[in-house]
């Protein structure tokens, strides 16, 4: 049976600059593999992505306007499923999480850009409204599946 691998592309923020961002003076990096999670995982066909968010390839939030936000978050997703030769279409489920009082600002978002990211048939869609997401300015994260072909 195949063993579970870990995403981490190249264009997506890493994990363990999750870390090593507060990193205080005089204390070690923290290592990829001590960074307690990866941007996805694989097991054989399906692809699980983790939380994606509004952050660009050196670690800043691209902006605090939703569109901007959400364009981001799904594009970090894309490129976890691209990483491993999959592609939107192979998405089967996705869910979003956007900041408490952003719920509606989310789902115009999604209206006003969703064609651009899916097509139909459409993934399994869950839409959430939490009081906080992984940060302060972030006002969403996005987690799915994907299965790939052989």
């Amino acid at each position: 049976m195949a063993k579970k691998t870990p995403i981490n592309p190249a264009n997506v923020w890493k994990p363990e600059d999750y870390f090593n961002l507060y990193l205080q003076p005089g204390l070690a990096r923290t290592p990829p593999e001590h960074a307690g999670w990866a941007q996805g995982a694989r097991h054989g066909n399906f692809v699980f992505i983790s939380g994606q968010t509004p952050t660009l390839e050196d670690g800043t939030t691209v902006a605090k306007d939703m569109h901007a936000q959400l364009r981001q978050a799904l594009i970090n997703f894309q490129r976890v499923i691209e990483a491993e030769g999959g592609t939107l279409q192979d998405v089967v489920q996705i869910r979003y999480y956007f900041h408490a009082g952003y719920m509606e600002e989310g789902l115009a978002a999604l209206r006003d850009l969703g064609a651009e990211f899916w097509s139909y048939p459409y993934p399994s869609t869950t839409c959430v409204e939490v009081v906080r997401v992984a940060w302060a300015d972030h006002l969403l994260d996005i987690e799915g599946m994907a299965i790939l072909d052989g």
